[in-house]
């Protein structure tokens, strides 16, 4: 991934392009994974360790800030408080004297910081920093880091502490009443079940081994958010100079291949299977796994169903099950599934495989110990990087080939073919007959951002119950152009927006949300620091004036009840909604409100054009209400 470009697939690779055909490979032929994409190994690791270097600092702030510095930090997403003055001081003092330092962007609300930080690191997976403001601001995280533990985004989050010296002992101690009220006995324990590791930083003598560290941990498979915790007199304590160890020293462990024993029985189960299934989430998240997925599903005729975190095969590819119920009808009647990359795979009470069908699990995490209660069966999980178990997995699968095997590939590649071609149809007539629907219908919106998206452009989707239907409709043909929100905490698309444009300056990005999801984004701070940034991103609001994911639950809990039976839904509807598209005109970005189908289009085309020039776009759809 990193900061590049997403390749244009050539001819001869496009999925798209060319027809499924299902013949045996050439003898002398095997599955390669691209050298291009993932490394197995990291590529200067026969060099000579370089020695620690001591550089220039004097005081612990400045010992942090070279310390990120040596990690790679880019951007550093700060919720300002009493606590983080130092850090403020020592930034401007680094660049006084000529010494780079990461960019320091202001975000008014610190749930802003931390999903710019998650959409940073979805686009580099290079772990960026966000400071915060003591207790307080840590408990203001909340649902984005939620959202980054659960979608295992490497962030690292730092949060000053009350000062721990009351009576002017040392630098940086307590100066007003509110420094009493900050003091907490726990406040590590605020993100404790949330993040991978947590420390306090003491003195500045530690900082040359767990500054690293943390780096380490957020980086290192499966991913996530750490946490640390400094003192104003720490950050005030006078240094000679800090010890800076390489980062390549520290780096994150090189990731597990499958078990061939393992891999080999998979293939076998695969090759015997009829009804087989494959399932995923977040197999795009590298391109050589999305490609090997690709390969293999080609191969042996295997539908996949997905979740579409990521693009993990193209939309309109033979083999994607983007419709929910055939997925859902395939599931149920499937005597073989595979999993890989995918956290949920389903949900029981309303799907489920038979009893006696086998279940494979390619995973880095197949237990999922932060989920406390899972319950999945799974008959055979193997934990691996699916980068690497992909290809051996397709080169086994090619190893139990047979005539009658390659035949019943062949069959089963032909009817999903066919049956892809059906639901396209269907699917066209549908946008047909919905284009000029009043209100405007959500598969109008889509059919819109389909006519005016550049194929690379990224989507940061947060639709909520629009979610089947976005993954139905919204073509995202190319590596890379679409990130779903993964969790459960909403609010996170307009940051994470700003972090993928910050990381991507010369793609366009667009944040896909709801109405209750954009209210929730803090809207003006995003804005804002957007403008501020200079990371300007289109946001599009599917605005249906109020809450459906919390009117869905009543109605399936209480379908007799009384809120169905009097069709009134107490606390799921936004009457009077404020007006969105001049809430965006009052951060200085472009804003309009669409109730006309026939404007769609053109409303897009223009926001786009202000994105292109610098200015945040905000398209405000209205819907059917709920």
């Amino acid at each position: 991934m990193g900061s590049r470009r997403a390749r244009r697939v050539p001819r001869d690779q496009d999925h798209r392009r060319r027809p499924l055909q299902l013949t045996p490979a050439p003898a002398t032929s095997r599955p390669t994974p691209p050298e291009t994409d993932v490394s197995l190994h990291h590529p200067d690791v026969d060099a000579r360790p370089r020695p620690d270097e001591v550089v220039e600092a004097l005081d612990g702030a400045e010992s942090l800030l070279r310390l990120l510095s040596a990690q790679g930090v880019e951007r550093i997403f700060l919720n300002p408080g009493t606590d983080t003055a130092p850090i403020q001081e020592a930034a401007v003092a680094l660049r006084g004297r000529g010494i780079e330092v990461p960019t320091i962007q202001l975000c008014p609300d610190e749930r802003v910081a931390l999903a710019a930080a998650q959409g940073f690191w979805l686009r580099t997976r290079r772990p960026q920093v966000v400071i915060v403001h003591v207790d307080v601001g840590t408990q203001s995280l909340g649902a984005m880091l939620h959202n980054a533990q659960r979608a295992n985004s490497g962030v690292v989050i730092m949060a000053g502490t009350a000062p721990r010296t009351l009576e002017g002992d040392l630098p940086g101690g307590r100066t007003i009443a509110v420094h009493w009220q900050q003091d907490q006995p726990d406040q590590i324990g605020i993100v404790r079940g949330y993040v991978k590791w947590a420390e306090e930083l003491t003195m500045p003598e530690t900082l040359v081994n767990l500054v690293p560290r943390a780096f380490q941990v957020a980086r290192s498979e499966p991913a996530g958010p750490v946490y640390m915790t400094v003192a104003r007199e720490v950050l005030m304590r006078p240094t000679e100079g800090v010890r800076v160890i390489p980062p390549e020293r520290q780096r994150p462990p090189v990731l597990p291949a499958a078990c061939r024993d393992a891999i080999a029985t998979a293939a076998r189960w695969i090759a015997e299977a009829e009804r087989p299934l494959v399932i995923t989430g977040r197999v795009g998240r590298q391109r050589s796994s999305a490609e090997a997925m690709a390969r293999l599903v080609e191969t042996a005729g295997l539908p996949l169903a997905d979740t579409r975190e990521f693009v993990n095969l193209p939309s309109g590819h033979a083999c994607y099950l983007e419709d929910d119920a055939v997925a859902a009808d395939t599931l149920r009647s499937a005597d073989l599934v595979l999993l890989v990359d995918v956290e949920v795979p389903w949900v029981p009470l309303n799907r489920r495989p038979p009893e006696d069908a086998r279940v494979i699990q390619i995973d880095l995490d197949p237990v999922k110990a932060s989920m406390v209660n899972y319950g999945f069966r799974v008959d055979l999980p193997i934990q691996a990087d699916s980068g690497q178990a992909l290809w051996q997995l397709l080169k086994a699968v090619e190893a139990e080939r047979t005539d009658e095997r390659s035949a019943r590939w062949q069959r089963r590649a032909d009817e999903l073919a066919a049956a892809s071609r059906e639901r396209a149809r269907v699917r066209a007539e549908l946008v047909a007959q919905e284009r000029a629907t009043r209100p405007v219908s959500a598969v109008a919106l889509v059919d819109a951002l389909n006519a005016v998206l550049d194929p690379e452009a990224v989507v940061m989707e947060e639709v909520t119950t629009n979610d089947v239907l976005v993954r139905e409709h919204l073509r995202r043909e190319r590596p890379d152009t679409i990130h779903a929100i993964s969790a459960a905490g909403l609010g996170w698309a307009l940051g994470a927006a700003m972090g993928a444009k910050l990381a991507e300056p010369a793609r366009d990005v667009v944040a896909l949300c709801g109405d209750g999801t954009f209210v929730f984004s803090s809207p003006v701070a995003a804005l804002w620091a957007a403008r501020d940034a200079g990371a300007p991103f289109l946001t599009v609001i599917l605005n249906n004036q109020g809450y459906r994911a919390a009117k869905f639950p009543v109605v399936t809990l209480f379908p007799d009840g009384a809120s169905v039976g009097r069709q009134d839904f107490t606390g799921v509807v936004i009457a009077d909604p404020p007006d969105y598209a001049a809430v965006a005109r009052a951060c200085g970005a472009h804003g309009e409100r669409v109730e006309d189908p026939d404007r769609l289009v053109d409303a897009l085309t223009e926001a786009l054009k202000a994105v292109r020039s610098g200015r945040c776009g905000v398209v405000d759809v209205i819907l059917d209400g709920i």
